[in-house]
């Protein structure tokens, strides 16, 4: 009901540009028809603002070490001090979709990433497990917004044939961060300190929100209506950003943001999402713990080195993920329906469960390192294949809510990576590292068959419908 609504202020709007209400110069506005240097520029800072949001957060993963011995604490409690920061990932995102709407893509995406950019600095200058934990958490919350507003701008100023490639791209970048993250990490603080590997942490943020208050622009546009003539400092503070007859309100959105959790594809492909997230993210906040016992007894660098495994293959996820929408955007119009683009999870889905296989028994009887970082490689490349199989479908199948779907499938996705952390440590202890990674593969295959496949079967269903009744 409510999104119909906004949909039908979207066309009454379009209509009045039809019937002469239209202003001059409506096209060159349109972020879809911008100068393509302007487009990759503010892409680049997209990206670059996206790459720490998971990266920055998970950027402490190899310094566990010296910071439990300087605190005094155990390796496994330092270890946690990422748990609420990525949880509040989450719960930031969501918060964030009301303002987004209301308020314009630019301020919900400047001023989190400056905010941010001083928390990261309070971390760094932190000298106990609790106050560290508490600027780490904080980061999370404001941080994690470029996750979220990084679909609507790439809605906003490309046209939907161009969709798929742009949220491969963008979403390759902040899933390859939690595993670039800490490797420079670890080589920055085997080097110096933690705190030195911190300090460069806030330059990187700085740079971010420099890179965006540059070549930030305001991309929301409807024509037909005023829209961006005010000035840059204007939709920076979210003055005008937006051009609806009467302006969506936060209690719209949050009203349509409960409406949309509880969708039946989205909540299906978030359940999926949230699963095939829980146990790449545990590998990656456990991993230093692992390999710093025997018989690996890995030094800092050398668990900061073991990460280059994840990272190729959040990169062969790209390639996979660019090849296969590539293939379902050539499909013939007859035979196209939108969840076909979900089709790419089952090779992924494959792939990481034989990953968490190899992981797994490799760590259990303590065989070479190699099967560590193949598995790991598996693992992650399957899990960012699959995730941008599900965002490109969510995308296309709820054009109009971009924010809204991003910020769901962000929520479900840091959901299982704060809770990760607390249960498989435990799980390990009490059933042994094999029957866990054994378990976490069946449950991987279980989850794809009961969320997709239903979500592609009811899809068919609905296109053959339509086909019949054209």
């Amino acid at each position: 009901m409510f999104a119909q609504e906004q949909k039908d202020n979207r066309v009454q709007v379009t209509e009045a540009s039809t019937d002469g209400g239209g202003y001059d110069g409506d096209e060159q506005r349109n972020p879809r028809n911008w100068r393509p240097w302007k487009k990759r520029l503010m892409f680049f800072a997209l990206m670059s603002s996206s790459i720490l949001a998971d990266g920055g957060m998970t950027w402490g993963a190899t310094l566990i070490v010296p910071q439990a011995l300087e605190w005094g604490i155990t390796i496994d409690k330092t270890a946690t001090t990422m748990n609420y920061g990525i949880l509040l990932q989450g719960v930031g995102g969501l918060m964030a979709i009301p303002f987004i709407e209301a308020y314009g893509r630019l301020p919900v995406w400047l001023w989190p990433q400056f905010i941010t950019t001083f928390l990261v600095l309070g971390a760094t200058l932190s000298n106990n497990y609790g106050v560290f934990t508490a600027f780490r958490s904080l980061q999370g919350l404001f941080g994690t917004v470029p996750q979220v507003v990084g679909l609507p701008i790439i809605h906003d100023m490309y046209p939907p044939e161009e969709w798929s490639q742009m949220i491969n791209i963008w979403g390759t970048t902040f899933l390859v961060g939690p595993f670039l993250g800490p490797a420079l990490a670890g080589y920055i603080g085997a080097g110096s300190t933690w705190k030195v590997s911190f300090g460069i942490l806030t330059i990187f943020y700085g740079l971010s929100t420099l890179l965006i208050f540059l070549f930030g622009y305001e991309t929301y546009f409807l024509p037909g209506r005023q829209c961006q003539r005010n000035s840059r400092l204007l939709s920076m503070v979210g003055v005008k950003n937006h051009n609806l007859p009467a302006g969506p309100t936060l209690l719209f959105w949050c009203q349509t943001l409960v409406v949309f959790i509880f969708k039946t594809p989205l909540l299906l492909t978030g359940i999926a999402t949230m699963v095939n997230f829980c146990w790449p993210i545990g590998i990656t906040v456990t991993v230093s713990t692992f390999v710093a016992e025997p018989p690996y007894l890995f030094n800092t660098v050398q668990s900061s080195s073991l990460r280059w495994a994840a990272i190729i293959g959040a990169l062969l996820g790209w390639v996979y993920g660019y090849w296969f929408n590539n293939w379902v955007t050539r499909s013939s119009p007859k035979t196209y329906y939108t969840e076909k683009r979900l089709h790419g999870v089952w090779a992924a889905i494959v792939t990481m469960a034989c990953g968490l296989l190899t992981y797994g028994f490799t760590l259990n009887y303590g065989k070479h390192w190699i099967g560590l970082a193949f598995g790991w490689l598996m693992v992650v490349a399957g899990m960012v294949a699959s995730t941008v199989s599900i965002t490109a479908y969510a995308l296309e199948k709820y054009p109009e809510q971009s924010t809204v779907t991003s910020a769901i499938i962000n929520a479900w996705r840091t959901a299982s990576g704060f809770s990760v952390g607390y249960f498989q440590p435990a799980w390990i202890q009490r059933d042994g590292i094999a029957a866990v990674f054994g378990t976490q593969a069946a449950v991987v295959v279980a989850n794809l068959i009961l969320t997709i496949t239903p979500v592609i079967v009811m899809g068919k269903r609905q296109a053959k419908k339509k086909g019949g009744s054209s």
